[in-house]
């Protein structure tokens, strides 16, 4: 591939994060941000047709996007955003001015006539919006495939899922072709696929990041978020995307070195699921990184109350209102024609009481982290499934299968507090393995808390090698 007027090679910015994207960018003004689009572009025709991450490009509209900035950094009073020239990939449940909001179906083809507040305030800090990534219909299962877009693979090993539900937004931030996206959550969906691809997914607190122009996701279960390739990068972006009582990050909050004291636990909140002892080892190796750094780690018996009455309500009942807000609900995959029959139940008393009860268990979650910096768990219990394994599985099967992937991040919904999986080594499969950190106290506290976990962690920043595993 040829060099750009920057004299860059292409492959350069592969290596960038967030603040080192932006930086060149500013580097060379006049081209800077049409290379580092170029340069996405390239990497995603090469791996996409493989890896099935993203379904709409806005490749016109990101190089208007980014001569517009160009010219901008000439001029002698220019004020560059936060995000400026970072190109970013958007969850296709999050509306983008110009394309269908799908959720992940074939039941919303009307492209939106504006963007969200999210993607309002990513173009107002000088991101650059450059399409949208896949998800399973209505973000329902940990599993990215549907009927209507395919299946989405890991570029680890494209034979294996990427988990999900943001697997699009993972995989693209894994593989390079963008250097961070925006996922969703509402059951461990930016957490999952961050384990299982080896990227940072932050899932910030209830009520944090603005859901415009939808009234919640998922009945409060949802918010959205980055996943980029560090806790730095991800906090860049949180600081653009968050509500304005909440924009308090790595950059707005600094506090010199400290000891910590953490709390770990290794049993899921699910009963009856097993941990994979590739993640119980993730887990030990990061406690005896932080010991080693002079942290203060302690074992705790977490027992809490069970949130799956809840988390179940909120679930079908959010599920059923994204339902009768499409287009064409007919469309949509026959096993969530059943999910939509089995949810009949959560009806208005059953939704309110799920909602209180979310409050109270926040609260009450809030006191049982009381004197922790934070708390450490595995992200997910078991290891990648096969791709496509659950493509054509009926709901109650695949929900059952999706179990091991929620059980330790799915609480964290109920309760609304910030967690964030960070990569803790490679498995025994040669797939990624995350860790999770809990913050008791937003977003800003659990950041930092996330830069000194990660920091401290010795594990190699490898690039996929997208090669098929031999037969």
């Amino acid at each position: 591939m040829a060099q750009g007027e920057s004299g860059m090679h292409p492959s350069t910015w592969q290596q960038f994060g967030v603040r080192e994207w932006r930086h060149s960018v500013l580097k060379h003004p006049g081209s800077g941000a049409r290379e580092g689009v170029e340069a996405c572009l390239s990497r995603i025709a090469e791996l996409n047709p493989t890896l099935n991450a993203i379904h709409v490009l806005l490749d016109d509209e990101a190089f208007r996007t980014a001569d517009e900035l160009d010219q901008l950094a000439l001029q002698p009073d220019f004020q560059p955003g936060l995000l400026h020239g970072v190109p970013i990939l958007i969850k296709d449940e999050i509306d983008v001015a110009g394309t269908p909001t799908t959720f992940g179906t074939a039941g919303n083809p009307t492209p939106k006539a504006r963007d969200s507040l999210l993607v309002k305030r990513l173009r107002e800090a000088g991101a650059i919006i450059l399409g949208k990534t896949l998800m399973p219909a209505f973000g329902a299962f940990p599993f990215t495939e549907s009927d209507a877009f395919g299946i989405t693979r890991n570029p680890w090993d494209p034979s294996r899922t990427p988990g999900g539900s943001s697997g699009g937004s993972a995989v693209a931030v894994a593989a390079r072709m963008v250097p961070a996206a925006i996922g969703g959550d509402g059951g461990g969906s930016i957490r999952i696929p961050s384990s299982h691809c080896g990227t940072v997914g932050l899932k910030p607190c209830r009520g944090s990041v603005p859901t415009d122009p939808y009234a919640d996701l998922w009945m409060e279960l949802g918010t959205s978020g980055p996943i980029a390739r560090s806790v730095e990068c991800c906090s860049l972006i949180f600081d653009a995307i968050a509500t304005d009582h909440t924009r308090d990050s790595l950059l707005t909050k600094r506090v010199g070195p400290r000891k910590l004291v953490i709390g770990v636990n290794t049993t899921p909140a699910t009963p009856g699921i097993k941990v994979h002892d590739d993640h119980l080892r993730a887990v030990a190796y990061a406690v005896h990184r932080l010991r080693a750094k002079g942290h203060e780690v302690r074992e705790v018996d977490f027992k809490r109350p069970d949130p799956t009455l809840a988390f179940v309500t909120q679930f079908y009942g959010g599920i059923r209102e994204e339902i009768a807000g499409l287009e064409f609900p007919e469309r949509i995959e026959p096993r969530h024609k059943r999910t939509k029959l089995l949810g009949a139940w959560a009806r208005f008393k059953l939704k309110e009481w799920a909602r209180e009860y979310s409050r109270t268990f926040g609260e009450t979650m809030t006191q049982k982290l009381e004197g922790f910096d934070a708390l450490l768990t595995p992200t997910v219990a078991d290891r990648p499934a096969r791709a496509g394994a659950y493509l054509k599985t009926g709901s109650l099967r695949t929900q059952l299968a999706s179990l091991s992937s929620t059980a330790f991040a799915a609480e964290w919904n109920v309760s609304g507090h910030a967690a964030i999986s960070l990569p803790g080594g490679m498995g025994s499969d040669g797939l990624p393995v995350g860790v999770q950190l809990v913050g008791p106290r937003g977003e800003a506290d659990l950041l930092q808390v996330a830069q000194i976990l990660d920091s401290a962690m010795l594990y190699d920043d490898a690039i996929p090698h997208f090669q098929w595993p031999s037969a």
